[in-house]
């Protein structure tokens, strides 16, 4: 959560050894709620579900969101033999879960992980 440069000068204003007055915890939270970031949690809680829907369960632990951006999903895979599988046989059904939970990925991006 970003913080809002008017709440940090205000409450910096007040004085150190007297009692503060507290921030207005209901409007924090109603401005967080209707924040992009908000939206993107909710996007990528949708993503998952539709992950967990369609993956296999072998392939569940080893398949990483990593961005969803212009509609386009970015997943990235453990291993090349994984991402050719999950291509060829999950890639329709993937987007098909997507476009049902309202994520707005259209298209998909794989990759395979790094070794680290």
């Amino acid at each position: 959560m970003t913080s809002d440069p008017r709440r940090d000068r205000e409450l910096a204003s007040q004085p150190r050894e007297r009692a503060r007055r507290p921030a207005e915890l209901g409007g924090l939270v109603d401005d967080f709620r209707h924040s992009p970031e908000f939206a993107a949690m909710k996007r990528f809680t949708r993503v998952h579900g539709a992950l967990a829907e369609v993956l296999p369960e072998i392939a569940r632990g080893k398949v990483t969101v990593v961005s969803l951006r212009a509609g386009v999903l970015t997943l990235e895979v453990a291993d090349g033999v994984l991402l050719a599988e999950l291509r060829s046989t999950c890639a329709r059904q993937l987007l098909t879960a997507l476009a049902q939970g309202g994520t707005g990925a259209s298209r998909l991006a794989w990759r395979v992980a790094r070794r680290r």
